[in-house]
């Protein structure tokens, strides 16, 4: 594959002010609680959202509630990445809630008579080989619906990609050497991939970019106009930095966006952007799809055995607990950005957040706040509590330690060579060995999470544990390469004078 990723490019300087762009979200909440009106419908959903913005350490986030005809409430706290105040009109990136407006405008194309949902997708790319003979009986439909065969990690072979980035179309031979998790169709699995080679079946039928004909056949018709879909549109819209953990706290970091990837994550606008989406899913498609189409993508999918997948097409749907086990839904999440867009269809009720914060261990907590809202909502008490930080903590702080031990190790075994001795019992072999594996753990785990996520996904999803592993890889390499040495020299030490003191008593018994 062509691909040439840039390294994501975060402002890590920007860590020492971490607390100061956080302290303006710590003081507003009491504030504007104080001068909320009580008779406010959404006073407590604001309270809540509030007070788990303070809890999770979120720099900005915004929210709507929204009905058929539009937005019946929207609030905004905190700041974006440049400092500036969030409002309503702040842009933010949304992930994969981009997967349900590219399932509309494929069915939109079905529609229209451009494509068939149960076409292969090798009619439209004949590029397209994923799973050898089982390339042609790969459909539309069975990438729509997360059954195409593609495992979860394929998605690393071909998303997130930035700098000078091939076309979907172009991305495809990487998925070549994947082997299939099921034939298609035979079994459920979610990944970003399906919705990459979507984007390329778009552009195959369309003839023009996927980000234009989105824009032209879905935002633009329902009244997202400021939607985000590629490079050129975010820089229009100013789109500031999203923020990534580090090390407890957050700090912006600028990581770019795939020019390619607005049909599966990197698709963005403001909360009236978002809002406008869900009141047109709240209308059944409104104008731009026929009641029956939205109908399909919010049913649940099943396998070719009957089993059901909690996935619709580009639509999660139930999963959730009561009052929310009617929601259609689907949450997402870009480098330093996380949305979730729910429906209440029953309630002709809509609600959409997006926060300008996100690491890979902190997804629980970035969508439990819309969950709780969301209930809230539905008429359940405030939840108590939420996902906490502790797992995020522990896991840097472990990492960290290490990164800090290991270097300190291989410091001494430095030191150590620089100062020999010899023991008087050389180490074994067994004991080298035992003596060098602490060292070459850090290199397993920053071998496993590199061969998931890459180097450039590493970075951009938890730069924290990623850097503190690859000091601790590192700093382990060198130690386990000087304590050897050292162990081999303090041996041949060990063996030179055993046969020093050899010689006299060979002599003498002569």
């Amino acid at each position: 594959m062509n691909r040439r990723p840039a390294r994501p490019a975060p402002r890590w300087a920007a860590a020492l002010c971490a607390a100061l762009l956080l302290a303006p979200v710590g003081g507003a909440p009491a504030a504007a609680a104080a001068a909320r009106d009580p008779a406010d419908p959404y006073a407590a959903i604001d309270d809540y959202v509030q007070r788990r913005m303070e809890e999770t350490g979120t720099p900005g986030l915004s929210y709507a509630v929204v009905g058929p005809d539009g937005p019946l409430h929207r609030a905004a706290w905190g700041t974006d990445g440049d400092g500036a105040p969030v409002t309503a009109g702040t842009p933010f990136l949304w992930g994969s809630v981009a997967k349900p407006v590219t399932a509309t405008a494929v069915l939109a194309l079905a529609e229209d008579g451009a494509l068939g949902l149960d076409d292969p997708v090798a009619d439209h790319l004949p590029e397209f080989r994923f799973g050898g003979a089982h390339a042609p009986q790969t459909t539309v439909r069975h990438l729509l619906a997360q059954t195409s065969g593609l495992p979860p990690s394929s998605a690393f072979a071909v998303s997130d990609c930035r700098g000078d980035c091939p076309r979907p179309a172009d991305r495809l031979p990487a998925l070549d050497r994947i082997r299939p998790l099921a034939p298609p169709g035979g079994e459920y699995a979610y990944t970003s991939a399906n919705y990459l080679v979507l984007a390329a079946v778009v552009e195959s039928v369309t003839g023009v970019p996927f980000s234009d004909h989105v824009r032209d056949a879905v935002l633009e018709p329902v009244g997202a106009d400021g939607a985000i879909t590629d490079p050129a549109s975010a820089r229009d819209r100013a789109l500031a930095p999203g923020h990534l953990p580090l090390w407890g706290a957050t700090a912006p970091a600028a990581t770019g966006l795939d020019p390619h990837g607005a049909a599966y994550g990197y698709l963005g606008g403001d909360l009236d952007d978002l809002a406008a989406l869900a009141s047109l899913y709240l209308r059944g498609g409104g104008d731009v799809l026929s009641a029956d189409s939205f109908g399909e993508m919010s049913r649940e999918q099943t396998t070719d055995d009957g089993a059901g997948t909690g996935y619709g097409l580009g639509w999660r749907v139930g999963g959730l607990d009561a009052p929310l086990d009617g929601a259609v839904w689907h949450s997402g999440a870009a480098p330093g950005y996380s949305a979730v867009l729910l429906l209440l269809p029953e309630r002709g009720l809509a609600l959409v957040m997006q926060q300008n914060s996100h690491g890979l261990l902190h997804d629980a907590a970035s969508t439990d706040v819309l969950f709780g809202a969301s209930a809230m909502l539905a008429g359940a008490p405030e939840p108590e509590g939420g996902p906490s930080r502790t797992v995020y903590l522990l896991t840097v702080a472990a990492a960290t330690g290490l990164a800090v031990w290991l270097t300190a190790t291989a410091a001494g075994a430095c030191a150590a060579l620089r100062r020999p001795r010899t023991p008087a019992a050389p180490p074994t072999r067994t004991a080298t060995a035992f003596r060098i594996l602490p060292g070459l753990l850090p290199v397993g785990a920053g071998a496993v999470l590199l061969a998931v996520t890459g180097v450039d996904g590493a970075l951009a999803w938890a730069p924290d544990v990623a850097l503190s592993l690859a000091v601790a890889a590192a700093a382990g390499v060198a130690s386990a390469v000087l304590r050897t040495w050292a162990d081999v020299r303090a041996r041949r030490a060990g063996a030179a004078r055993d046969r020093a003191g050899a010689v006299p008593g060979q002599a003498s018994r002569s």
